[in-house]
């Protein structure tokens, strides 16, 4: 018996039988639909079906292998799944972190390690800050507009105009309270404008505002005199002739950070989607490293799918169902596929939470 772990990122599925501890189960099963395939008879690796076949394509465990698993693992490998994109591309390995003051000295903070270990893919897009800089932010966005920056984050709340109407030349604005969250500049308007206040009722006001479009698209406004917490995302060719700017006011993609000095980095989240399964994840957390990796994404095939991302290896073995392209239209497949289709592209940029598989291979278990 030989026996290796095995890495999926995914959603967190409930154990199908009673009792604690791990649950030790073959890969023989009865599935609704299961009998519709037809299972070749070889049993391949991942990298050596990715050379054979093309994707979409479901598969099921080889029944040579005894999977160990627990309530905690992403993905249910006693039923088959559907594998649906090849990704390849760097991902950085970190651990959440859980803040707290120091026992002796409660003005000193002290980090410990908590949750799960959770990787982030280099399409990921959020912003860090490191713990031990300087956290100086931009406090008015009279600063920001003098940087022009090709994207900034405001931090806080802030007093300003988002456009709610235009026709032509004649635009309607709403004052209100621009939320937390990333903003390109545009350009500076000075110019009288009309717009709806706390009272529905229509004025106009002349005004010298940083024009700015939000993470959708839309078409906002901030006062040059208003104060808040700005920090610049991305640099613009304007951004780096000023050379006396305080790095304080900065925040970075994790790939900006310097690989070889990442370990061991303690960061903090500024912006960005946090992961959707249970991980005890804070904001703060400790750089591991970078790896160069080949996965798959994939989805499980049952009335309720979620996704997975596994790693692309020689083992475990799979067997691959040769007629999977012929039902693409059976009412779960095509409800597979269309889930996968639709929520592929967000998933691969999302922070996954690691999990491994204890997988022992029996010679001769039929």
């Amino acid at each position: 018996m030989t026996s290796y772990n095995y890495q999926v990122s995914g959603a967190q599925v409930n154990p199908e039988q009673d009792g604690e501890g791990a649950l030790l189960y073959k890969t023989s099963f009865n599935f609704l639909g299961d009998s519709n395939y037809q299972w070749s008879e070889r049993a391949q690796g991942l990298s050596e079906i990715l050379q054979q076949e093309s994707l979409p394509l479901v598969v099921k465990l080889c029944s040579d292998n005894v999977v160990k698993s627990s309530a905690q693992s992403p993905v249910d490998l006693q039923r088959p799944l559907l594998l649906y994109k090849e990704v390849k591309g760097k991902k950085l390995h970190a651990k959440n972190l859980r803040r707290s003051s120091a026992v002796r000295d409660v003005n000193r903070v002290v980090y410990q390690l908590a949750g799960s270990h959770i990787t982030i893919p280099e399409s990921f897009q959020g912003f860090f800050r490191a713990v031990e800089s300087r956290d100086e932010p931009l406090q008015v966005v009279a600063d920001v507009s003098r940087l022009m920056p090709a994207s900034f984050l405001n931090s806080e709340p802030t007093e300003g105009y988002v456009c709610i109407s235009s026709l032509g030349t004649e635009t309607l604005y709403q004052k209100t309270s621009l939320p937390n969250g990333l903003y390109r500049p545009n350009s500076i308007l000075e110019d009288t404008i009309t717009y709806v206040n706390k009272r529905k009722s229509e004025k106009k006001k002349l005004v010298r505002c940083l024009n700015c479009s939000d993470e959708r698209g839309k078409h906002v406004l901030f006062p040059l005199e208003e104060r808040g917490r700005f920090y610049i995302a991305e640099p613009s060719a304007k951004f780096a002739k000023h050379r006396n700017v305080d790095s304080g006011c900065r925040i970075y993609k994790w790939t900006e950070f310097d690989p070889i000095k990442i370990k061991g980095l303690r960061v903090k989240m500024l912006h960005g989607r946090q992961p959707q399964q249970e991980c005890q994840f804070t904001g703060f957390i400790e750089l591991a490293q970078v790896t160069e990796e080949h996965t798959l994404i994939g989805a499980t095939m049952s009335s309720s799918p979620r996704l997975f991302e596994m790693a692309v290896t020689t083992e475990p073995f799979f067997i691959v169902a040769k007629n999977s392209h012929d039902l693409d239209t059976t009412p779960l497949q095509q409800k597979c596929l269309k889930f996968a289709k639709n929520e592929c592209d967000e998933y691969m940029q999302a922070i996954k939470v690691k999990k491994d598989y204890d997988i022992d291979h029996v010679n001769g278990s039929q």
